[in-house]
């Protein structure tokens, strides 16, 4: 009896088999998918359960703050006159805040990560709010120099306070949009800020015999004091402290930090300080504040060369460019989280800054394209700051993240310190704003070349582990 031979073809079984796997991982991918945006949708939504609890009271305190770091420039014109300062004691002055905030940064951080967001961040409150109620008294050229300085260390300590303290809530992925969020204080300060310190000025004048510049001062820094005491009530120190987080949610903001710190390195407190990454964030970081400082401390003189005159309606129009940058800022942070992209928005944005800062000086006499340039110029300094800090959160954990991310500050915080001297300086000599504006906007260039040379660093240090993960696939 012959057998009849079995005709077994391998090519034939291999093909069903690759199209029975390929099935699979297209089911698997489907599943893996539909889970992924379920979880993605119930992490959006407790995610913005967080940001409504969290959010509009640093919101408002970031604020307070800024408005009372800023209010300066629109006491500028009449407290110059009544004290006898000029251009360059006023710039002075005012870069000397940066220099006591700069130097108690670090410690102010680490002294939170000891005692715990709540009570630190109340203690700050207070100081900075009595400090800034006390410029009231400043009498004379010596005692605005004190003043500042001690405002600064007042200060200290409350913008790295609050980034470090969102890390403990917040992924990266996340950390952009927050942070414009955060951000948002800025330009509401000057929104707010600029026509109500310009009431005060012009209708407060004169009563209790007090200028219309004292005035302001003391109404503006009292919301500091009252809001020190609703820190400590109402913030907590951790997820876990979290009364208004049921158990479940707790687990899933816990895991999801966890998560991440885990692919983070382990680094001491001085390692931190000679790290290269962090000196070239701190550099970057300089160029940064050193525009938003110019453009900070002299948007109303620059509305005022335009033509305008009044009190009030100088501080309404100081408002329009911080309405602006409220826009670009909040459009910036969420499309770069969304895309989770960083460099194209980084470098857009201080481009955009530059172009503006140029527009406001070669049409200085246009009122209308100088509030552009100027919204331009605000706009492009608000929407790189919240890209710039996912930077090194993403990198640093625990305490190394409280020193990195106090000292990275603090170095950048110097350039407030450089920027109204150096433009006070140029104005005195030169009589006008320009070469101060040109200066500004020429180191926030070079800020951007820098950038370059860090990006490229994480680029090169990213692509062995990705070409690694793709061996390991193949494998």
């Amino acid at each position: 009896m012959q057998r009849k031979q079995l005709d077994f073809q391998p090519s034939i079984c291999n093909d069903r088999i690759n199209a029975c796997v390929n099935e699979c991982c297209k089911e698997g991918r489907a599943m893996g998918e539909e889970t992924g945006r379920s979880k993605a949708g119930s992490d959006d939504a407790l995610y913005r359960k967080v940001t409504l609890y969290l959010m509009p009271l640093l919101i408002t305190c970031y604020t307070v703050s800024y408005l009372d770091r800023i209010n300066i420039s629109f006491a500028k014109p009449h407290m110059m006159g009544d004290l006898g300062l000029n251009e360059a004691v006023y710039g002075l002055g005012a870069g000397l805040f940066f220099l006591g905030y700069a130097a108690s940064e670090v410690p102010s951080n680490l002294l939170m990560h000891r005692f715990g967001p709540r009570r630190w961040l109340s203690r700050i409150l207070m100081t900075w709010g009595l400090i800034s109620m006390g410029m009231m008294l400043v009498w004379s050229e010596y005692s605005f120099y004190i003043f500042r300085i001690a405002l600064g260390i007042g200060e200290a300590g409350l913008f790295p306070g609050v980034i470090f303290y969102l890390m403990r809530w917040y992924p990266t992925d996340r950390r952009a949009t927050v942070t414009s969020l955060f951000y948002l204080a800025a330009p509401l300060a000057g929104i707010f800020g600029a026509p109500i310190s310009g009431l005060i000025i012009a209708h407060m004048h004169g009563a209790a015999s007090l200028a219309g510049w004292q005035w302001m001062f003391l109404l503006e820094g009292l919301p500091a004091v009252l809001l020190a005491f609703v820190v400590w009530f109402k913030l907590r120190d951790t997820i876990e402290g979290a009364s208004w987080l049921s158990s479940s949610e707790k687990v899933r903001l816990r895991t999801n930090i966890d998560a991440e710190n885990v692919r983070k390195p382990e680094m001491g407190i001085l390692d931190v300080f000679k790290n290269v990454d962090v000196l070239l964030l701190a550099a970057i970081l300089f160029g940064i504040v050193l525009a938003q400082s110019g453009i900070f401390f002299y948007l109303p003189s620059l509305i005022k060369g335009a033509g305008v005159t009044d009190t009030v309606q100088l501080g309404i129009y100081s408002a329009v460019p911080y309405a602006g940058a409220v826009i670009v800022m909040l459009a910036v942070g969420r499309n770069s989280d969304r895309k989770r992209e960083r460099f194209l928005h980084f470098v857009g944005s201080c481009l955009f800054g530059v172009a503006g800062f140029l527009i406001s000086v070669w049409f200085k006499h246009n009122l209308v394209l100088v509030l552009i340039g100027l919204s331009m110029a605000l706009g492009g300094v608000m929407a790189v700051l919240p890209v710039f800090w996912s930077l090194p959160t993403a990198a640093l954990k625990d305490v190394s993240a409280a020193a990195g991310i106090a000292f990275i500050n603090s170095i950048g915080l110097t350039a407030g310190f450089f920027a109204p001297f150096i433009i006070g300086f140029l104005t005195q000599s030169t009589s006008t704003l320009d070469l101060g504006i040109y200066c500004v906007a020429g180191i926030w260039t070079a800020c951007v070349a820098v950038s370059v040379v860090y990006f490229t660093r994480q680029k090169s240090r990213s692509a062995p582990a990705a070409v690694g993960a793709s061996a390991g696939a193949v494998r």
